[in-house]
């Protein structure tokens, strides 16, 4: 009788656990990383034959992180995963998918052992997605993609901070529209504007600059001790200081960058008219040439805040209006330069500037003094 029992409870317990098994793995997901291309006939065939009835079949509990080999993520994701799973080179191309450490290429192989695996994994309780460095980033792109549905991506990103992100692009058309002056050297032969701006006082532009680097030095700070900005009302800056754009080249901050470009531009004023050393007057052509470097570039990161990020930060704004305005005071100065090596060469214009020796300020600048001399020869001449 004892052994009857025993018998029974253990029958019960297996089936407990077989019963058990389907319902864990309805509770899991298969996660499948496929590059892909539009170009590829094979890649093809599978989105419109193999994927659908998997996906259907599966819902929420399938999830395939299509990543597009012809842009320039997807390409360096690719490569990242030939190396990290040693590809060998007869087999790398696309369509190809990693599912749980396993590498399927072709239109044959995939069709023929996906499926398998998926089921296997489901059964297991589903599994994580493979250690690609850089996937979250396509990762966040997918599901920003799942989010704008029909809609342009870029309107979805617009939205999230409409504040700040008008505020972003009434300050970009401003910045363009001033790049179309800046970059015409007859504005600032005849303007009575750039006349005014040529004759900006160096403590201005001093002034200028050490605002612009005590904000990138407070960014700095907060990239650099993952600390949160203080924002104010509008805009998301801490959204900004945690993107992906945060940092250039992937190691050094941005806003540290900018602090670094911050303290050029203030040695060539401090070299250039108060040291007033050998070749000080280059300096004004130096300060030129870094502030429109600056300013280009101050561009390119204000359409990055409302477009692609999604959000603004104040701060950021703050930084490129004070590049705007330092670039704007030396575009005089930096254009005489330039007018300058035009006339007499690189060589010239060097044993002109050489130990202290200033060129011209400005086309602008030159041409009330060049009237002056014209009516004192005159009236020697008299």
């Amino acid at each position: 009788m004892k052994l009857r029992l025993v018998a029974i409870l253990l029958l019960a317990t297996m089936m407990s656990a077989a019963l058990s098994v389907p319902v864990r793995a309805q509770t899991g997901q298969v996660r499948v990383v496929y590059f892909t291309s539009p170009v590829c006939s094979f890649c093809l065939q599978i989105e419109e034959r193999d994927l659908p009835p998997l996906e259907a079949r599966y819902g929420e509990q399938l999830y395939i992180l299509r990543v597009d080999t012809t842009t320039a993520l997807g390409q360096r994701l690719f490569q990242t995963a030939w190396d990290q799973y040693a590809v060998p080179a007869e087999r790398r191309g696309t369509p190809t998918m990693i599912v749980n450490g396993t590498v399927l290429v072709g239109a044959g192989e995939i069709p023929a052992q996906l499926p398998g695996l998926v089921a296997d994994l489901l059964v297991a309780g589903g599994n994580d997605w493979p250690a690609i460095p850089g996937l979250e980033e396509a990762l966040e792109m997918d599901a920003e993609r799942k989010e704008a549905g029909d809609r342009p991506l870029w309107l979805v990103r617009f939205e999230r901070d409409l504040p700040g992100n008008y505020i972003s692009v009434g300050l970009l058309i401003l910045m363009l529209a001033l790049a179309v002056f800046v970059a015409q050297p007859k504005f600032w032969r005849t303007s009575s504007l750039a006349r005014k701006m040529t004759g900006i006082r160096p403590w201005i532009k001093v002034g200028i600059a050490l605002v612009g680097l005590g904000v990138a030095v407070y960014l700095s700070y907060v990239e650099t001790t993952q600390l949160e900005a203080w924002c104010g009302p509008v805009g998301q800056c801490n959204v900004v200081q945690q993107s992906r754009f945060a940092s250039l080249f992937g190691f050094l901050p941005m806003a540290l960058f900018g602090a670094l470009g911050y303290t050029a531009v203030l040695a060539t004023y401090i070299y250039g008219v108060w040291i007033k050393g050998p070749y000080a007057g280059v300096m004004p052509l130096a300060s030129f040439l870094l502030t429109a470097f600056g300013f280009i570039f101050s561009i390119w990161l204000t359409y990055l805040q409302p477009f692609v990020i999604g959000a603004t930060c104040m701060w950021c704004l703050a930084s490129a209006v004070t590049m705007t305005l330092s670039m704007l005071s030396n575009a005089g100065p930096g254009w005489g330069a330039v007018q300058l090596m035009q006339k007499r060469g690189w060589r010239g214009y060097l044993r002109t500037v050489e130990h202290g020796g200033v060129a011209p300020a400005s086309p602008v600048a030159a041409a009330p003094r060049r009237a002056k001399a014209a009516k004192q020869s005159k009236r020697r001449r008299h």
